[in-house]
């Protein structure tokens, strides 16, 4: 799975030529609260400000129902995702979600950003290495 989401992840004409060339992907991510919304007042808020040398701004899920903090373990990133699942979730950019609770809201926030971080890191350092 790993082997593939690599491979995926590269394209010969977005692979920088030196190591000064890579730029990270910058993404905002907010939790806020509306009062407003008795049932789920907390959102979390995801927003792909730069694509950087990462391969696609579309990033985070975009269809979302009550199961799918269960069935995606809190990653609401479309990262790693077989052709399947990018279909029944499709993906998104900018994409906002509710929770009940605010711990359910965190847990889904720094899950998802644990997991993007983690990719950048591993997209940036073999990147770099194939420019060494």
């Amino acid at each position: 799975m790993l082997g593939f989401l690599k491979r995926w992840m590269h394209t010969p004409k977005q692979e920088p030529t030196n190591a000064v060339d890579y730029k990270t992907m910058e993404i905002d991510v907010v939790i806020k609260c509306f009062v407003s919304d008795k049932d789920k007042p907390f959102r979390v808020i995801f927003k792909v400000e730069k694509q950087g040398s990462f391969f696609s701004k579309d990033i985070f899920v975009k269809n979302v129902d009550t199961k799918t903090p269960y069935e995606l373990v809190y990653n609401f990133s479309t990262l790693g995702m077989n052709y399947e699942e990018l279909k029944k979730y499709e993906s998104t950019d900018h994409a906002e979600y509710s929770f009940a609770t605010l711990e359910e809201a965190k847990k889904v926030k720094d899950t998802t950003v644990d997991y993007i971080r983690f990719l950048i890191r591993e997209h940036q350092q073999e990147t770099l290495a194939k420019i060494s």
